[in-house]
């Protein structure tokens, strides 16, 4: 090779590089900025956890504080009442006996109007006791709108957060390029072929019927291990389910969760899908759905666009694959 042709090739061969890497470059930037937003999406809501809980130990509080005016009040009502009962039925007796055997009328006079002093004063506390009470009531009142507006906060930060891990979920996925199993199980048996057939065949998970090819690939999957809860046939038109072309494998054991896999159900559903996607040709296998990914031998891994946030429509609980 000459001087100009080797110059010309590591040319073509740096640019090929920079292409290559930009989208892997961009797509770490991206995934980089979602744990930055979702980093401070996680203090928000720790914030608004706070601001909820000083809330409800105001909250508290207030109810307290008025219980205990609430007795006092009762107290002190009580006590005004038996003093105004025994300033009516002794003390104008007394005090007008008083006054008239008294060899000093001024003594007599000064204790009556001392006596009275104390009704006022009584009197006094308690309407400062109900004045209290209306007030606490109203703070009370006034403070059930912060603790709506505090839990309208959480739940929409919370919200945000999830939302954040579910686009950072979605991106590191996407940057794995598919599954991140294995898909090393045995290999299975099978014709590879994709001529047209009928739904002739008993589906061992339903009352339904199966193409030979599509109970073929169940039979395999079971074989290899793949031994968890499934649902093959459906009487749904438009769908390869309804042709009893497609299975859908849980990733849990004993049901459709409604909420995405996770931990050892999730690698279980990765190495399925990877599995499906390494022997597609001996299986006939015509796509595979799992976690919003979409697989075909045309397409490899991309995105899947068909959900609508819940588990099953996103495939986050379950592998779909779809037989020729």
């Amino acid at each position: 090779m000459n001087k100009t042709a080797a110059a010309i090739f590591a040319a073509l061969a740096m640019a090929f590089a920079l292409t290559s890497s930009a989208p892997a470059a961009a797509q770490e930037e991206e995934i980089e900025e979602v744990k930055s937003e979702l980093a401070d999406a996680a203090d928000k809501v720790a914030e608004a956890e706070q601001a909820l809980e000083e809330a409800e130990e105001k909250a508290k509080q207030l109810e307290k504080d008025i219980a205990e005016t609430e007795e006092g009040l009762e107290g002190m009502e009580e006590e005004l009442s038996d003093f105004a009962f025994q300033m009516h039925v002794e003390g104008e007796l007394s005090n007008t006996s008083a006054i008239l055997a008294s060899g000093d009328p001024d003594s007599a006079l000064d204790a009556l109007s001392y006596t009275s002093f104390l009704g006022e004063q009584r009197a006094g506390l308690l309407n400062e006791a109900e004045t209290l009470l209306t007030d606490l009531k109203n703070q009370k009142e006034a403070h059930a709108d912060q603790i709506e507006k505090a839990e309208k906060a959480l739940k929409k930060a919370e919200k945000a957060r999830g939302e954040l891990k579910d686009t950072l979920e979605q991106l590191e996925y996407e940057a794995a390029a598919g599954p991140t199993g294995t898909g090393n199980a045995g290999a299975p048996s099978g014709t590879g072929t994709s001529g047209p057939e009928s739904c002739s065949e008993a589906d061992p998970t339903t009352s339904g019927c199966l193409t030979p090819r599509t109970l073929n690939v169940y039979n395999q999957s079971v074989d290899a291990g793949f031994t968890r809860y499934t649902a093959c046939y459906r009487p749904e038109e438009g769908s390869d389910h309804g042709t009893g072309q497609a299975c859908d494998f849980s990733a849990d054991e004993n049901t459709f969760q409604n909420y995405p896999a996770t931990g050892s159900d999730k690698e279980y559903g990765d190495n399925l899908a990877a599995w499906y996607v390494n022997y597609y040709d001996v299986l006939s296998v015509k796509y595979v759905i799992w976690y919003k990914q979409f697989w075909s031998p045309s397409t490899g891994w991309q995105a899947y666009n068909g959900g609508t946030g819940a588990a099953n429509t996103d495939h986050t609980n379950h592998v779909h694959v779809s037989v020729n």
